[in-house]
């Protein structure tokens, strides 16, 4: 009778007997085998109990804090009789400790019925941890604060440089009028970040309205998949500022020409001769206006400058006559034409690997408003790229039919319109599909699948602290109150999106 109501008081423990309710409550341990890490039984290295969830005989958990050590003593009860080991060496609750580093095999033995546990202790979330301190709050996206950067890899990429000097300033449009603020970092030098190359510029997404937390890192995976130019990569890290926990976030390069970034030349007021005025140029349509140097095309779309950022007089005329003279080209007569139409002043294969990333994602914004990046390289044709912004991707907007996972959404847009009318553009989009089927598309599901595992600690410790599953944030179309759910949705938007391009570009 004592051991049975030990038993249950454990059981109830774990439940949330505790004034502080558990953060990952147990829902499924089997009277076999319960398992906790316990603050009393290691002192100094946990501030709050480690509750594990149970899956048959898989049992995970995650510290609270981000741990160097993972040496724990595990608390747990099991039948009476039975017999706990690992490795064949015999378990006492509350006094053996282990290495948590990797996940631990228990063995049950309970006379002739032994079974095995897999306990899993996640270090924090199991994603990289980016530790920032500032000298005062970030509260602008105009002025900097210096700081400093540490990173925690958690084991996961080799990181040379663990401590780096930075400023940092807010960044982003409506996204930073969201309560969770996306940052720009500055590094006072240049440095390799989690395997990436080395750069000063840095960018922290925040995904606040996107609650799978993985459009922009599914799209930039499916970029460079399709080998869309200057790909960015998208690394899923946690962020505490100033002390505050702040969640999940995806790092990722700042748009800028950079060998590491958008590598072409970077001009200088110098270059005005025949051949280096003709690159590089970094442009991007955007509704804002939020460049120094923009203007408006004949057909009415907003052209912006993003380098060179103070043009000379006949760099700034180069540029805006070479886009004039491209969209002039693909709305002629001879649009068509291989010597006097599009194809001599754009790239085509970059327009179309650009074009199908946003179109399989129904981009909101990839239409004509904004985050559409254009480049001319130095003696090149204009080129498209690097895909961006994707949180409004995927059917995350409420007010136009981009929610749907059917329809043509960026084939609307005017140039690309325009160019689909050609047959040869159409043939070439539909060899593109036929190769993003047979690998980047798969690849991206598949990648989705996984991620959200890998996200299974870092979602609960974001949406605690941004409790917003059950909130219409702008512009959600649906509010389902659980991260799986929200998850699932974007899952079967998918489906049914490839299933519709795949017969309409066929």
């Amino acid at each position: 009778m004592k051991k049975t109501l030990t038993f249950l008081c454990l059981v109830l423990f774990a439940l949330g007997c505790k004034k502080d309710a558990p953060k990952i409550p147990l829902i499924d341990n089997t009277p076999d085998f319960v398992f906790l890490l316990e603050t009393k039984n290691n002192t100094g290295k946990i501030s709050e109990d480690v509750y594990v969830e149970a899956n048959g005989d898989k049992l995970s958990g995650a510290t609270p804090e981000p741990e160097s050590d993972m040496n724990f003593v595990p608390s747990f009860t099991t039948k009476a009789g039975a017999v706990v080991k690992v490795a064949g060496v015999i378990q006492t609750t509350a006094v053996t400790r282990n290495d948590f580093s990797k996940p631990v095999v228990y063995t049950v033995n309970n006379g002739s019925d032994v079974k095995t546990y897999t306990v899993t202790i996640s270090n924090f979330t199991g994603l990289p941890v980016f530790t920032i301190t500032t000298s005062g709050p970030v509260v602008s996206k105009d002025d900097y604060v210096t700081g400093t950067l540490n990173i925690n890899t958690m084991g996961l990429y080799d990181q040379e440089v663990k401590s780096i000097p930075l400023q940092i300033k807010g960044r982003g449009n409506s996204t930073w009028d969201m309560p969770k603020k996306p940052y720009r970092l500055k590094f006072d030098t240049k440095n390799k970040v989690l395997g990436l190359a080395s750069a000063k510029n840095w960018v922290l997404l925040a995904n606040y309205a996107d609650k799978t937390l993985m459009r922009n890192y599914l799209a930039f995976g499916l970029a460079q998949g399709a080998k869309s130019d200057f790909a960015p990569h998208g690394m899923p890290v946690e962020v505490i500022l100033n002390g505050d926990q702040v969640g999940n976030y995806t790092l990722t390069e700042q748009v800028e020409i950079n060998a590491a970034r958008v590598n072409i030349p970077e001009l200088k007021t110098t270059d005005v001769s025949t051949t280096a005025i003709t690159g590089g140029y970094l442009i991007e349509l955007d509704q804002r206006n939020g460049e120094i140097v923009n203007w408006v095309t004949d057909k009415n779309l907003p052209m912006n400058l993003r380098s060179p950022e103070a043009p000379n007089t006949q760099q700034l005329a180069y540029i805006k006559t070479y886009i004039q003279d491209t969209e002039n080209a693909i709305f002629s007569a001879d649009f068509a034409d291989a010597d006097k139409g599009y194809a001599k002043y754009i790239n085509v294969d970059s327009f179309i690997s650009w074009y199908l990333v946003n179109e399989i994602f129904k981009n909101q914004d990839a239409q004509k408003f904004s985050s559409m990046f254009y480049y001319k390289d130095r003696g090149g044709k204009l080129g498209m790229g690097p895909a961006w912004d994707f949180d409004l991707g995927a059917g995350n907007v409420d007010y136009s039919d981009a929610v749907k996972p059917e329809g043509w959404w960026v084939k609307d847009g005017r140039w690309i319109g325009r160019l689909y009318d050609d047959p040869a553009f159409a043939a070439k989009v539909k060899a593109k599909w036929a190769e993003l089927k047979g690998g980047a598309i798969p690849a991206m599901l598949d990648n989705l699948d996984k991620t959200e595992a890998s996200f299974e600690f870092s979602q609960r410790k974001n949406f605690r602290r941004w409790n917003i599953l059950n909130t219409y944030v702008w512009p959600n179309p649906v509010v389902l109150g659980t991260y799986p759910k929200e998850v699932a949705h974007v899952k079967d938007w998918f489906t049914k999106r490839i299933a519709w391009l795949d017969a309409n570009i066929k």
